[in-house]
């Protein structure tokens, strides 16, 4: 009696899908889709799209900085007084301390001499009698300004006014120094002209 012999596998009747139909597109999901825990048919989540950084964006920061360095400049333009500015600002300040300077010495001048004030004299030059008690940094004649002894008479009265004047090349250089006048020094401006008045004399 012989041993039966095992059957040979019967071959399989199923045929390959075709390429491109559903089945072989379902094969080729099923086959790249790794194991996901949450199932099968779980939809994986897309990555964030990051598009390219616009140019604002990425110079933000020096923008604002940019912007804030122009205010400052433009400030600093608007309340700083200009190159010209700050030299007359300069000249009003020493033509102030010549002023008073000068003050001073037309007072010791009175005194010395028996209440008797110099004579007039010209833009620049000063009086012969008051040199001796003239600082010697005092200058009546300056490079964009002069000092000139004022001894005016009213016309009417004959009353002198008497005071130190200072004309300058620059034609606001008068209202600058009205207003970096120092309190309690009587003055008048008139056109190019600052006086500093220190007394007045009776008319005859």
């Amino acid at each position: 009696m012989t041993e039966p012999r095992p059957l040979p596998p019967r071959p399989s009747t199923s045929r390959p899908a075709a390429p491109g139909s559903a089945a072989a597109r379902g094969a080729d999901r099923r086959a790249n889709t790794p194991d996901d825990p949450r199932g099968a048919g779980a939809e994986r989540p897309r990555a964030a799209r990051v598009g390219p950084q616009g140019w604002h964006e990425r110079n933000a920061g020096r923008i604002r900085w940019t912007t804030w360095i122009a205010i400052v400049l433009i400030a600093i333009r608007l309340i700083a007084p200009r190159p010209d500015g700050w030299r007359r600002w300069s000249d009003a300040s020493t033509a102030l301390l010549d002023v008073e300077a000068a003050r001073t010495a037309a007072l010791l001048y009175y005194q010395a001499a028996s209440r008797t004030w110099p004579p007039p004299g010209r833009p620049g030059v000063a009086p012969a009698g008051m040199l001796p008690f003239l600082p010697g940094d005092v200058s009546y004649a300056r490079p964009r300004y002069r000092l000139a002894w004022e001894y005016a008479a009213d016309t009417l009265t004959g009353a002198r006014v008497i005071g130190i004047s200072v004309t300058g090349d620059d034609a606001r250089l008068a209202q600058t120094m009205a207003r970096r006048a120092p309190q309690g020094m009587p003055f008048i401006v008139s056109g190019r002209r600052f006086v500093a008045l220190i007394g007045s004399a009776p008319g005859r």
